[in-house]
């Protein structure tokens, strides 16, 4: 009986030891203009492949390494922002729009071109 309580003993302190190498961050993406959730922002985790989506309410979930320094957040029409993690477990972020001037393309038969 002693054994198999310290295997179980053994397993589960094992068990916590792997639990503590990750953290667990939550966060809502804003828009800077009007202030309306993001839904499908990209958030990666710098330097890995570790990443998440928004859902549609802005919202998102993503486990991230201990050792992981920086989120980045990236969506199409919006400038890609990077935060710092620095032990925070909730992190939102708000995206400023990405603004060009559409009328400086001049799209011709054979390609593009810029004026």
């Amino acid at each position: 009986m002693k054994k198999i309580l310290l295997i179980f003993s053994l397993l589960l302190i094992t068990g916590a030891l792997v639990m503590g190498q990750t953290v667990q961050i939550t966060g809502t993406v804003t828009s800077s203009e009007d202030g309306l959730a993001l839904p499908g922002v990209n958030v990666t985790v710098k330097g890995t492949t570790i990443g998440a989506i928004t859902a549609a309410d802005g919202r998102y979930s993503i486990t991230v390494p201990a050792n992981a320094q920086a989120l980045t957040f990236s969506f199409i029409g919006f400038r890609t922002m990077e935060v710092q993690i620095a032990g925070k477990t909730r992190i939102d972020a708000t995206l400023t729009q990405d603004v060009f001037n559409v009328e400086e393309v001049v799209v011709v038969a054979y390609g593009t071109q810029q004026k």
